[in-house]
This record gives structure tokens, C-alpha cells and sequence, in this order.
């Protein structure tokens, strides 16, 4: 019975997504990481489109820093397998997983999931330009000032720079 349920859902909310691209809504585009943060920002992000009915869309960009390779090492460990491919996959992956952590959030399975290469910062804001959107969410989370010194912060560049509204959103306990 929930299995039917659950499938009623998608089928509604597939339904409410499938109208709002055709109305020519602009998305709700929420950019992860897989963080806690990402998956707080997910969450919300659905939520939003949802209530705004609009169109989500889960955006991950593809980077492989020099100072922690290997981020997009292969499950199966084919060393010759894509980046890209990996990265997608665990895309799907955590958007089925934080969908099947919360059942209110039967908008997911409509969501539109993307992955792109490039500098995180420059390539959301790129991509958030190109896809008309109307929101952008991002996942924060915490940094002392010297991390953020050191470091700087993708989340402040993105939200000053950006030409659309931005929401971040905290994970629990940050």
C-alpha cells in the first residue's frame, strides 16, 4: 500500500513539475556537494518549488581540486571511467537518498539533476544565468574566520555576485 502511495505521489508531483516547464516557470536550482549542509539545502529547496510551484533542479559542480584528488574515484574502480559519470551517479544517488529519508519530499523524484565542470562559485552563478532561474539555494556551513581567511567561502562569493535571489540554508547543529 505505501508503495502505491508513494507512486500516487511522484505521479502527482511529476505532474505539477511537468505543468510548471510547460507554463515556462523558472527553477528553483539548488547546487550540492553532498554535504549536510547540501542535503539541508535540497530539502529546503523542495519544499519551496513545491509550494511556489515551480520546477527543481539539483546542480552539482564537478571539481577535483589538486589538494584532495580523487574526490570522483570510481565505485567499481575503473580508473579509465569518466568524472562526469561518476559524479552524476552519485547525484542520483543522494537525491534518492535524501528523498527516501523523507517521504514529504515526493517533488524530488521529478527534480532535474545536472552536473558540470568548472570552479564551483563562477560555474553556479554561470549556470543559474543560463537556466533562467528564479531562486538560488545553496547548503552553508560553518567556517571560524581563519578557515574562512584561509579558504574563502564559495557560498559569500555566490551570494554577492549573484543577479538572482539566494537562500542558504544551514544544516542542523551549524
Amino acid at each position: 500500500m505505501n508503495q502505491i502511495v508513494d507512486t500516487l505521489a511522484r505521479q502527482d508531483s511529476s505532474d505539477d513539475e511537468t505543468r510548471a516547464r510547460r507554463s515556462g516557470a523558472a527553477p528553483v536550482l539548488v547546487a550540492v556537494e553532498f554535504s549536510n549542509g547540501s542535503e539541508a539545502a535540497l530539502r529546503w529547496a523542495c519544499g519551496y518549488a513545491k509550494a511556489v510551484g515551480a520546477p527543481l533542479e539539483v546542480l552539482h559542480v564537478i571539481h577535483d581540486p589538486a589538494d584532495s584528488p580523487g574526490t570522483y574515484k570510481p565505485d567499481d574502480g575503473d580508473p579509465l571511467e569518466p568524472i562526469a559519470d561518476v559524479a552524476t551517479r552519485r547525484l542520483v544517488a543522494f537525491m534518492d537518498r535524501v528523498g527516501r529519508q523523507d517521504p514529504q519530499l515526493s517533488g524530488l523524484g521529478a527534480a532535474k539533476p545536472l552536473c558540470v565542470e568548472g570552479l564551483p562559485a563562477p560555474k553556479i552563478l554561470e549556470v543559474a544565468r543560463a537556466r533562467g532561474a528564479r531562486l538560488l539555494v545553496l547548503g552553508g556551513r560553518r567556517r571560524n574566520g581563519l578557515g574562512r581567511l584561509v579558504h574563502g567561502s564559495a557560498t559569500a562569493r555566490i551570494a554577492r555576485d549573484a543577479e538572482l535571489p539566494v537562500t542558504i540554508v544551514k544544516a542542523d547543529g551549524l
